[in-house]
């Protein structure tokens, strides 16, 4: 490398070499600050011209996306400088891409030959390098007359590029950041830009969906302060600033006296409430019947803010259902007309047959054969007795029918229902050779109920006359999800599986000709419905039939867990 003859005066040198590192303290200070890169390079510039005496100069950083030296600010002939070009010199690329040291020229016309930066006036070349890559490069050149580059200026151009560097990574880092966290806030902006719009369109349809559906929606606060209803809640409900308020004007109190504690369970117990075809009359508007369903609104995962209650206008259904069940039962009461007189007529022609046969045997009676006719008379007069007697049969079952009802009366214990039953039961089973057994839960409470004896008589009746002589009839009583089960079982053949949907059809019976009438069990499902219960029957594995009672019970009333 060719450089400069160092001056004579010792203290020139000195004084020069301390005045350029109060410039390189005061770049450093400044450059600290600064966070534009362009503004950084500037100032880098300005105070590198001023620093080493020079009027030329440029700083060429490296562009971040393509990785290529590109000019920057620029002053003096340096405007005009082509970096590639500059890079492509043998000395610069060994000295300054390969060493990371400045490059230093004090006669550029003899070491770099025909070159375009021949005409300049020194030539310094530095690297502006962070800890394993080139940040870009600080040219300088033309220095004033009568000055050169010192030894001592070597030393201050690697601690300026060094400086330089350090800020302009930095200040990269910060411009980086600064896009990124624009593009951020860019993105963020779009996405909330987004979601608002997707909430408008979300909260427009629900107040279009709450506003369009059929049902009354309700929402109230812990006090029961009515905070929204829709469109059909207004056309439904009582306007009333609290539901509880508004519920008093229905009669709730007729199905049940407890609503008000059931509805206030649903705040502060978190339980859902229902009620079913409850009555509302409103001034100067057609009665409505209503199901009620209220439910807990939860503000957050566990507490409760309110509630939410829904009124469903059932009126046209309850009116259909009591219109069909009229229809039902008169198409019953056509049935069972039909079946009446078709049970009744088979006795009835066997009776006026027999008395027509009993008149003429009396009318054609000689005194030779008195003796014969009047047996035969006696004869056709008992065959008559015993087709009257089954036609008593079937009228008392029918009105039996006709009368039965779900009934109360005093709470009873169950066991002492089933003994009642045994004990009317004991002379046709002690006859029929058949043993009966009870099977009742210790915690079942008493039941109210006067249909519940005359259920369990006709079922057990049954199993008794079903049993073989040796047989066995088992009645057991227990509870299970909040209803009481009853189930009699007999030892017989069982039911035939072509007979087990037909068994509670009026007059339908597997009994021997005149050994009953077909209405026990008809009578006892009527009985059991009426109590809202079911009845049903089955063959057991080990032989005989089961007939199985359920009677749901209000919650905690059966005493079992």
């Amino acid at each position: 490398m060719e450089k400069a003859k160092q001056p004579s005066c010792a203290k020139s040198v000195s004084t020069e070499h301390l005045r350029g590192i109060r410039l390189l303290a005061e770049l450093a200070g400044g450059l600290a600050s600064l966070k534009d890169p362009d503004v950084l390079q500037r100032q880098t510039l300005e105070y590198a011209l001023r620093m080493f005496r020079c009027t030329t100069g440029a700083v060429c950083p490296r562009d971040g996306t393509t990785g290529s030296i590109r000019l920057g600010p620029a002053v003096g002939r340096a405007e005009g400088l082509d970096p590639a070009r500059l890079l492509a010199l043998d000395a610069v690329r060994v000295a300054v891409l390969r060493d990371h040291r400045p490059l230093v020229l004090l006669d550029p016309a003899l070491a770099l030959g025909s070159s375009p930066f021949a005409d300049w006036q020194g030539l310094a070349v530095i690297p502006i390098a962070g800890p394993t890559d080139i940040q870009g490069l600080l040219v300088l050149g033309d220095w004033a007359a009568g000055d050169a580059f010192p030894e001592a200026d070597v030393a201050l151009m690697e601690a300026v590029g060094s400086v330089v560097a350090m800020a302009l990574e930095t200040s990269l880092l910060h411009a980086e950041f600064r896009q990124d966290m624009g593009r951020r806030m860019a993105e963020a902006m779009a996405e909330l830009t987004r979601a608002t719009a997707e909430l408008e369109r979300l909260r427009t349809f629900n107040e279009d969906l709450f506003e369009s559906a059929p049902v009354g929606i309700i929402v109230f606060d812990r006090e029961f302060r009515v905070g929204f209803r829709n469109a059909a809640a207004d056309r439904l409900w009582p306007e009333d600033r609290s539901v509880l308020e508004s519920a008093r004007r229905t009669d709730l109190g007729r199905s049940d006296p407890d609503w008000e504690v059931g509805l206030r369970d649903v705040v502060n117990m978190q339980k859902p409430w229902l009620a079913e075809e409850v009555g509302l009359v409103r001034p100067g508007r057609e009665p409505v019947r209503l199901n009620l369903s209220c439910s807990p609104l939860r503000s957050g995962r566990r507490s409760v803010g309110g509630g939410v209650l829904i009124v469903e206008d059932v009126t046209q259904r309850v009116h259909m259902e009591r219109r069909l069940a009229v229809s039902e039962r008169l198409a019953g009461v056509g049935r069972l007309a039909a079946m009446v007189a078709h049970e009744i007529n088979n006795p009835l022609d066997d009776i006026i047959r027999l008395v027509n046969l009993a008149r003429r045997a009396e009318a054609g009676s000689t005194q030779g054969d008195a003796a014969a006719d009047r047996e035969r008379v006696e004869k056709y007069l008992a065959e008559a007795h015993k087709g009257l007697m089954r036609m008593v049969m079937i009228v008392r079952d029918l009105l039996a029918f006709s009368r039965s009802t779900s009934g109360t009366g005093d709470p009873m214990p169950i066991r002492e229902t089933l003994t009642e039953v045994i004990h009317a039961l004991a002379p046709a089973a002690e006859k029929g050779g058949v043993a009966i057994d009870i099977h009742c839960d210790a915690a079942l409470l008493p039941l109210k109920s006067s249909t519940l004896y005359q259920v369990v008589l006709n079922l057990a009746k049954n199993a008794v006359e079903a049993s073989p002589s040796g047989g066995r009839v088992g009645i057991s009583a227990r509870c299970q999800a909040d209803a009481l089960v009853i189930e009699v079982a007999d030892s017989g053949p069982g039911i035939p599986p072509e007979a087990l949907a037909r068994l509670f059809e009026p007059f339908f019976s597997l009994k021997a000709n005149g050994k009953g009438t077909g209405l026990g069990l008809v009578i006892s499902r009527d009985l059991v419905e009426k109590q809202g219960g079911t009845i049903s029957a089955s063959n057991r594995p080990q032989g005989g039939a089961v007939f199985a009672v359920r009677i749901p019970l209000a919650p905690g009333a059966c005493g079992c867990k």
